[in-house]
């Protein structure tokens, strides 16, 4: 936990980001509510710092996605780290597990988008293919990742070869699927406008 707050979040310009939010911050903490609409918070359990510990803004987020495209310079060690993250290690029916993230070929179509978020790719036996050697880093890739914890929800994608990006966070319980959609539809917007 040290090593991420004091060393990678600093050199990533993430400066509203937390493991834990110091008490001058919690006013900023944004409410959780569960899906029986009752207020909550992060629990900590069993290596929630590792899995789902982290609270951020927008802001920061999208910066990391930034930073993720190379679209925002930091010291050139951490740049190839988070490059690195991108590496294709196995892929399962349309979605490639990267380090960090999944990917899938660009353009994709939501409907390949929800097929690979779903609860079946994240619950249930699939058949994978492991890429030896594994697959370099690409720009023509549409970039995401779900994240929820109970109360809150998010979903990042992004694709560096078009230089778009959309970060979608809710103080709410909300389905991977709603999330997908208003961000398939962003990024489609995004997509088609003037650069």
């Amino acid at each position: 936990m040290t090593l991420v707050e004091h060393d990678l979040l600093p050199a990533l310009g993430m400066t509203n980001t937390f493991l834990n939010v110091p008490e001058s911050r919690m006013a900023d903490y944004a409410q959780g509510y569960d899906s029986d609409d009752s207020l909550s918070r992060l629990t900590p359990g069993v290596i929630w710092a590792e899995a789902y510990g982290i609270r951020t803004t927008a802001a920061d987020l999208i910066r990391y996605v930034q930073v993720n495209m190379g679209e925002r310079p930091i010291d050139a060690t951490w740049q190839r780290a988070v490059t690195a993250t991108h590496t294709g290690f196995f892929t399962a029916g349309p979605m490639t597990q990267d380090a960090a993230w999944e990917q899938y070929a660009y353009p994709v179509s939501r409907r390949t988008l929800l097929a690979g978020n779903s609860p079946k790719m994240a619950f249930e036996p699939n058949a994978v293919t492991e890429h030896r050697p594994p697959m370099p880093p690409r720009g023509d890739v549409w970039i995401n990742k779900t994240g929820s914890t109970r109360g809150f929800s998010a979903y990042v994608a992004f694709v560096p070869a078009r230089r778009i990006g959309v970060v979608v966070l809710a103080n709410k319980s909300c389905s991977s699927a709603d999330r997908i959609k208003v961000a398939y539809a962003i990024m489609q917007a995004l997509e088609g406008r003037p650069r």
